[in-house]
């Protein structure tokens, strides 16, 4: 569906739906980025980059929560 066909609250909802969905995943991604990240085998140092990718985890896990909460406020 592209955004210009996203006309009335039964789209509007199932188009969060979908955001929510794809925001879920990307933190997943995000997770197991980190993990693989962390089982480089040289000795670099990358906590400033894990962390600013927990940070990103974070706002990520937050925006999906917030879509999800679109959908619970029309049920």
């Amino acid at each position: 569906m592209e955004l210009r066909d996203v006309k009335g609250i039964d789209a509007i909802l199932d188009q969060a739906k979908i955001y929510g969905v794809i925001s879920e995943q990307l933190a997943d991604n995000l997770e197991d980025f980190k993990k693989r990240i962390l089982s480089q085998s040289d000795d670099g140092s990358y906590d400033d980059i894990l962390s600013l990718l927990s940070d990103a985890e974070s706002l990520i896990y937050q925006a999906s929560s917030k879509l999800a909460e679109i959908e619970e406020s029309h049920n």
